[in-house]
């Protein structure tokens, strides 16, 4: 049986969160200059990640086989050696709006710097046929337990050990073609051959190769950042600029929501967790 994810407090650069009542303190950015509402909590942690340390300390054992309840599916989690915990809950609602569309037929997905897959558990359990790509080899062996969790170990997921924007450019001059395409692309980061990724300069070449692989009469797009140089506004007026999003404008079909990502914790408050731009074109 699934856990249940709850965000706890947060505040001075931590958050603590609750993985099934395993409480868990670690960085989070967006909480500096922030006061914990509830200190005494804190103390209550099973496991603490020390940023400077680059470490983990484990007050009680790590539950094995620890899994979080997703909605219509469900993620193991874990501790990382870069304090994640192979998840990010914050995404809880674009999951949601990638499984609210049941194909009749396999319509093929791409997820772009995929992560352990939750983006991709959430297409599969919606009927769609997913390409599932990631440049850490460990973070693709995640997915695959993900799908073995989730009994979609038969499912058409192909999964990947590949730098995204390589391989989007590549299956532009294949010609093919996806319904949905999902990015979750780091502010900075490299690729398995040691290439420097940075989002404010290397997010615009690949949404050019992601606008030619879709029909822009029938798509969605979800790409979603933590970057300060690059925000919702700026990838959507990028996105409008293009050929592609003024045929789906031109014929009525284009839907777009942006805004924010965030957890709220026991006292109401919110933590925010970067932004998100959804658009639809089609029935």
């Amino acid at each position: 049986m699934s856990n249940v994810y709850q965000l706890i407090d947060f505040g001075d650069g931590l958050k603590l969160e609750s993985l099934g009542g395993y409480l868990v303190s670690r960085p989070s950015p967006a909480a500096e200059g922030i006061r914990p509402k509830h200190p005494q909590r804190w103390r209550e942690a099973d496991a603490v990640y020390d940023v400077s340390e680059r470490r983990w300390t484990h007050h009680s054992v790590w539950p094995e086989s620890l899994t979080l309840d997703c909605g219509n599916f469900s993620m193991p989690v874990r501790p990382t050696p870069f304090g994640h915990i192979g998840l990010f809950p914050e995404q809880a609602k674009n999951w949601q709006w990638l499984s609210a569309k049941h194909p009749q037929d396999e319509l093929p997905a791409l997820n772009l710097f995929a992560y352990t897959g939750a983006s991709t558990m959430a297409l599969a359990q919606a009927g769609f046929s997913v390409v599932h790509v990631d440049a850490a080899k460990p973070n693709v062996a995640a997915a695959k337990v993900a799908a073995e969790t989730n009994q979609l170990h038969d499912a058409p997921i192909r999964y990947l050990v590949d730098d995204a924007a390589k391989f989007a450019a590549r299956e532009v001059r294949r010609q093919r073609r996806y319904h949905t395409i999902v990015m979750d692309p780091p502010a900075y980061g490299h690729s398995p051959k040691g290439k420097t990724w940075r989002l404010e300069r290397d997010l615009w070449p690949l949404v050019d190769h992601c606008l030619e692989l879709i029909d822009p009469m029938n798509f969605r797009m979800l790409i979603t950042g933590h970057s300060p140089q690059v925000d919702a506004s700026d990838v959507l007026e990028y996105l409008m600029r293009s050929a592609a999003f003024e045929a789906a404008k031109q014929s009525d079909r284009l839907r777009v929501k942006t805004g924010r990502s965030a957890i709220q914790d026991q006292s109401g408050r919110s933590l925010d967790a970067g932004f998100y731009v959804r658009v639809e074109s089609g029935d």
